[in-house]
Parts: C-alpha cells; sequence; structure tokens
C-alpha cells in the first residue's frame, strides 16, 4: 500500500503464494488431461502423412521399374527355393528397389526388421514378419520397413485384398520397430497390381476386425477415426 499524491491510498495488486499454487496446479490438471489426446491426433496426422507419402513414392518407383522392364505380369514372379528349400520371395523385390531409398537391404535375412508378432487391428496376434525367410524386407532411409512377398504363381493371377489379378503384396510400417507394430494402426498393406500399386480395400477397417483395409481407408478419407468407433 503507498501514499499517493493528494492524500489518497493507493493499493498494489497482486497474486499471493497460494493462489498461484492453485493456478498452476490447475494449468497442470488441464495438460494432464488434454496432452494424451494432442499426443495421439499428432500421431495420427504423421501416420496418415507417411502412408500417403508411401502410396506416391512406390507408385513411381513401379512406372519407373514398368518403362524399364514392362509390365509387371512380365515379370515372371516364380517364387524361388534357397539352398534349404524355403521358398523365397525376391523377385518383385529386385524389380522394385533400384527406385527406392534404402537404408539397409534385409533381402530374407531374419531379425533384420524387428522380430515381433505383429497383430490385427482387432488385437488378436498374426505373424512375425521379422523370422520369416519367405518376405524380401527392406529398412527405407526413413526408418520404415517395407517387406513384399510375389504372388507365388509367377503370373498376376492371385486374387487378394479386393482384387482379382494381383502379382505381389507389400507390407509398410510406418515407424519400423516402434510399437504398436499392428495392422491399420502403424502397419499397412497394398498389393501390385500389372500397373500400379493400389491399397488393400475391404470392410475390414474396423477396430473388430482385421484392419487389412485401412490403408484405403486413409487414403480415401485423410483421417484415422476408425480408431475411435
Amino acid at each position: 500500500m503507498k501514499n499517493g499524491g493528494g492524500g489518497k491510498l493507493a493499493y498494489s495488486l497482486a497474486f499471493t503464494l497460494a493462489e498461484v499454487l492453485i493456478t498452476l496446479g490447475i494449468i497442470g490438471i488441464v495438460a494432464a488431461m488434454t496432452m494424451p489426446t494432442l499426443i495421439h491426433k499428432n500421431e495420427e496426422r504423421v501416420t496418415i502423412t507417411k502412408v500417403k507419402k508411401f502410396y506416391s513414392v512406390m507408385n513411381q518407383a513401379l512406372l519407373m521399374a514398368i518403362k524399364d522392364n514392362g509390365y509387371v505380369d512380365e515379370w515372371n514372379l516364380n517364387a524361388e527355393l534357397d539352398e534349404n528349400g524355403d521358398m523365397q520371395d525376391s523377385l518383385l523385390a529386385n524389380y522394385l528397389k533400384p527406385y527406392l531409398k534404402i537404408s539397409k537391404d534385409c533381402a530374407s535375412e531374419n531379425n533384420c526388421i524387428a522380430s515381433v508378432n505383429y497383430k490385427l487391428l482387432d488385437g488378436s496376434d498374426w505373424g512375425n514378419y521379422g523370422v520369416s525367410k519367405r518376405y524380401y524386407k527392406m529398412i527405407l532411409a526413413d526408418g520404415s520397413y517395407l517387406w513384399t512377398r510375389d504372388s507365388g504363381s509367377g503370373k498376376c493371377n492371385i486374387s487378394d485384398g479386393g482384387y482379382p489379378n494381383t502379382c505381389g503384396i507389400i507390407w509398410f510400417d510406418v515407424n519400423g520397430k516402434k510399437p504398436p507394430n499392428a495392422v491399420g494402426k502403424d502397419t499397412f498393406v497394398f498389393l501390385v497390381l500389372k500397373n500400379s500399386i493400389v491399397p488393400s480395400r475391404g470392410d475390414n477397417c474396423k477396430l473388430n476386425s482385421t484392419g487389412w483395409g485401412c490403408a484405403a481407408y486413409i487414403l480415401q478419407h485423410g483421417d484415422m477415426k476408425y480408431l475411435n468407433k
């Protein structure tokens, strides 16, 4: 309190320590309630961006491969056997990888990508791609995982992912070894056709289903609202 001109008292307003602590406590509570939601939304935006970029990059790579080698159904994608008689699908990857930015070419090597049990969107166990020689595996320059499997017939005549004439399958894990390693959350499936790469489709991008069609959902809707239904 100060005695100002004219004899009037002027009061200096200030918060007490108790009021400051209460205010900080309220701010902390609000932050604790909102931060998980904000983090989740940011992770979704990052995932959506990566799926869209991957879709574009892979189609560009395929177009360049087609320009140099003809359409995919001319590539003779017969599965090969290694010295132990295990099936290895490498031909599709060998055509695509010259046009990709790869940090590590794992081929069929075990445990090059994380040896984890991938799950479906409904939470059920699916499989450990990291320990299977069936898939050709790569780590891309941004740390994401890519693995492929050929059609197995040598021709583009296998029905898969909602398409009648597929030449192969591509899996994409946007954040590599980081969790959740689940289809529809951070792992997405694409099909290789004779002249394009398309997202696996189907009415299964739901929390109580497989999630195989979630790449198609993201590319169509630009969101991941299916995770909140």
